[in-house]
């Protein structure tokens, strides 16, 4: 059995057709919903399930408790460096969900990191045996050394345009860019504004944007011309989670 953990983004769709490309069979892609996505971003997922059982292969929507439930929960967002949102909203779901479907522990686990996407993924292996993220399952990155030339070449067969942004199953992710932040929506502005007054805590850190609060964000993303402060290790690019369960991707 191949399971793909995919986010519908570039990279995942991309991945969904090397699997039909590469003639593997009992292929299951699973989606977990964050409760976070952009308002149209179910319409992606839609698009990318007709797709995936066009193939023959099966689609599965796996739920989480939701973001804003589990901001509750730990009074406080994520942080760059301390990403909870990624082990609570995909990685707990997907572990429950493989291990009642997979009890023989028999399945690879197939996600689209890249090495060419940034340099926090420059050393990303093929494979990682035994990967304890997943159940001690293996664990395959098929597209490690495709580049985005390949990858869109990968989309274009699998008839998909590629999208000028990451995967909006998480938005906006606590590693948003600039423009990342251009493309929220009004609601998911106020989502996360009632969030920081609710929980009288910043979604974003004020010394990293030199701006306070979801709306200070918003104008520095619209207005500023100063660059956002980057911690050792962290990418403008919005690629900072660890990509175990196909973050953004």
């Amino acid at each position: 059995m191949n399971v793909i953990s995919s986010s519908c983004g570039n990279d995942s769709v991309a991945l969904i057709q090397y699997a039909k490309e590469s003639g593997l069979d009992n292929v299951v892609v699973t989606y977990i919903d964050t409760g976070w996505a952009a308002p149209d971003w179910q319409d992606r997922v839609d698009l990318v399930q007709t797709y995936v059982e066009s193939l023959g292969f099966k689609f599965v929507t796996i739920h989480s408790m939701g973001m804003e439930e589990l901001v509750r929960m730990k009074k406080g967002f994520p942080a760059n460096q301390y990403q909870f949102c990624t082990q609570h909203l995909k990685g707990v779901p997907f572990l429950e969900w493989i291990e009642d479907y997979d009890k023989d522990k028999k399945a690879v686990v197939l996600v689209g990191k890249r090495r060419s996407e940034s340099r926090a993924r420059a050393n990303t292996p093929e494979y990682i045996y035994e990967s304890e993220y997943h159940g001690e399952r293996t664990l395959w990155h098929p597209l490690y050394l495709h580049d985005d030339e390949q990858r869109d070449e990968l989309l274009k067969r699998a008839g998909f345009d590629v999208l000028p942004h990451r995967s909006q199953e998480c938005s906006p992710c606590v590693n948003a860019n600039k423009a990342d932040f251009i493309l929220l929506k009004p609601e998911q502005i106020k989502r996360v504004s009632d969030l920081e007054v609710e929980l009288a805590r910043s979604m974003f850190r004020p010394k990293k944007f030199n701006a306070l609060g979801i709306h200070g964000v918003m104008t520095w993303a619209k207005y500023g011309k100063r660059k956002m402060r980057l911690e050792p290790g962290e990418v403008e690019s919005g690629a900072g989670c660890d990509g175990h369960y196909g973050c953004g991707l």
